[in-house]
């Protein structure tokens, strides 16, 4: 089983977020820097699910199966109209791989300093010219990596899939290089960048970001 916490919002069930955490594990993390805090007060009508994930499941795609079974599809169950993936770090890789698996359950992907696929595989990538032209796993690279890489390569072609994606990250980041592969996939209007490393408080800045661009987009769409 996969351990959580719902977070019931004030009116009704329209959209369901789903936290990852990072290789921690503890998503607990999510509630204490104020995260859902910044969903509500934008007035989403979303509740919140925050998972617990032993690192372990983030490998080998485990996770999937288990966030489809036991949160997405009990969520459609109750009702919830709108599923939207929220991942931070190693919680981005978790987010990605059921985002490739299962794009139709995904209305929305928040990224926030993901680990992808490592750097080997990001490296060809650039060599190759971006996302959109990148062929081959290199040499000695991580199989499992680049099979993640190809699956997100696949994902962001198809446009519909592509607006869905938001992409956030320090540009003292570790995983900088990896974050502006995917970056340069993207339309700009996607991407965020602030000045800080792998850290809360540079996630929690971008993750404000993030939460202004899907109010801005709820604006429009209620007009």
């Amino acid at each position: 089983t996969l351990p959580s916490v719902r977070y019931s919002g004030m009116t009704g069930k329209r959209s369901l977020v789903v936290l990852f955490p990072t290789m921690g594990g503890k998503g607990s993390h999510y509630e204490t820097q104020g995260f859902l805090d910044e969903v509500w007060e934008r007035g989403f009508e979303a509740s919140i699910e925050v998972l617990n994930v032993k690192p372990s499941l983030y490998l080998g795609s485990r996770i999937v199966e288990l966030v489809k079974n036991e949160v997405v599809e009990p969520a459609k169950a109750e009702g919830f109209k709108e599923i939207y993936l929220v991942g931070v770090s190693m919680g981005g890789h978790g987010a990605l791989l059921y985002a490739t698996t299962y794009p139709e359950d995904v209305d929305g992907i928040v990224l926030l300093a993901p680990f992808i696929g490592g750097d080997r595989a990001s490296e060809a990538i650039e060599a190759a010219g971006g996302l959109d032209t990148w062929e081959d796993c290199p040499f000695l690279g991580w199989t499992y990596g680049c099979n993640l890489w190809k699956s997100l390569q696949v994902y962001v072609s198809d446009p519909s899939n592509q607006k869905k994606v938001v992409l956030g990250f320090g540009r003292e980041d570790r995983f900088v290089d990896q974050c502006r592969v995917l970056a340069d996939a993207l339309p700009p209007e996607q991407v965020f960048t602030v000045p800080g490393g792998h850290n809360w408080a540079t996630w929690k800045e971008l993750f404000i970001k993030a939460a202004d661009y899907f109010q801005e987009l709820k604006i429009q769409r209620d007009k």
